[in-house]
């Protein structure tokens, strides 16, 4: 359903486009974060016992479940179950917690390619791999 008129959404796609790439970037970021975040508090409340594995997993078939046909979804979803249990919750919590190292880092790298231009970026891009 489309209800902005065409000339407004011009407008919005115009002034979007104005913002530099590290500020869209840092939009998408932002908004994907939030939408993480949200479909996270909203399972655990309806999953109120359910362990950080069990969530990940959910948040996968949430997120990706319509992107693989369900036999690659079923193992999918196996594998993240599997992985869970093979660890404690602590290094859950420390996979967790790359993750937001992981976007302070993409922050960071789109801030650099703001200061010093593609070259100075596309390197520290090679250095972290």
């Amino acid at each position: 359903m489309k209800d902005t008129p065409p000339v407004i959404e011009r407008k919005f796609r115009q002034r979007l486009m104005k913002r530099s790439g590290e500020e869209r970037l840092k939009m998408g970021c932002s908004m994907y974060a939030t939408a993480q975040a949200l479909a996270k508090a909203s399972l655990l409340q309806q999953h109120p016992g359910a362990r950080p594995a069990e969530i990940n997993r959910l948040l996968f078939l949430h997120f990706y479940g319509t992107d693989f046909g369900p036999e690659e979804r079923k193992r999918i979803a196996s594998a993240l179950a599997k992985r869970g249990r093979a660890i404690s919750e602590g290094e859950t919590f420390s996979i967790n917690f790359r993750i937001v190292e992981s976007s302070d880092a993409v922050r960071d790298k789109a801030e650099t390619y703001a200061k010093t231009g593609k070259k100075t970026a596309k390197r520290s891009r090679q250095d972290a791999r």
